[in-house]
């Protein structure tokens, strides 16, 4: 289910690195979650993503075949009964979760593990999205209400935002359902949600963030960000 055709196209959409890294999947579970999302509500960068991924697939055919390693189909019929070469059961999770019932959230989110929504300061709520905490990202979906303003901050790497529902304002401009946007060390920011609405975005963020007012450094702990 995506978007009605009758909504306007994103105005902020991820460059073109991001875009070719995720068609050949190398961005990080957050960063790619958040591209995701975007792509949900974005026909133009779906289309830039299939280019990609028809190139990536091109580049794959020209490559000259090479031979598989002699026990490769021992080892491909091991993974798929569930077992180790040595007997030892296979650990890895691939049952998939239950769809989100949630109708707001694109398909791309209502796929994954979400926690439950929390407090995290008044007119915020927060909750978890589960990825690879190996990777670094922390990714959380924050319901900021109508008019209000999360506290100014700075980043110790990259954070990454797609809005989900709603809009928020900030020092580079508005930012509607399906915007994204990727901000590094270098910005300060202080989004400001819209006065006509809760503003619903999906946040991907490497290392901790650097807050600037009390308040926000009082609820950081409760948010782990």
């Amino acid at each position: 289910m995506r978007p009605p055709p009758s909504l306007p196209c994103p105005t902020h959409h991820p460059d073109a690195e991001l875009l070719s890294r995720h068609a050949v999947g190398t961005l990080a579970d957050g960063p790619a979650l958040v591209v995701a999302t975007h792509l949900d509500f974005c026909p133009i960068c779906r289309q830039q993503v299939r280019a990609w991924e028809a190139l990536g697939g091109a580049l794959l055919n020209s490559q000259r075949p090479v031979a598989l390693a002699d026990d490769a189909l021992e080892r491909t019929l091991a993974r798929l009964e569930g077992v180790h070469l040595d007997g030892k059961p296979l650990t890895t999770d691939v049952s998939a979760p239950a769809l989100d019932p949630d109708p707001v959230l694109p398909p791309a989110l209502r796929r994954q593990r979400l926690g439950p929504w929390r407090f995290v300061a008044p007119g915020i709520r927060g909750r978890a999205v589960r990825v690879n905490p190996a990777q670094g990202y922390k990714v959380m979906l924050f319901r900021v209400a109508a008019g209000m303003a999360i506290p100014m901050h700075g980043h110790r790497g990259q954070e990454y935002t797609c809005v989900v529902d709603g809009a928020f304002s900030d020092i580079f401009g508005r930012f509607g359902s399906g915007d994204m946007a990727a901000v590094d060390a270098s910005v300060d920011h202080q989004p400001l949600a819209s006065p006509d609405g809760d503003c619903l975005c999906l946040i991907a963020v490497r290392g901790r963030l650097r807050i600037h007012s009390l308040l926000g450094r009082l609820v950081q702990p409760l948010v782990g960000l």
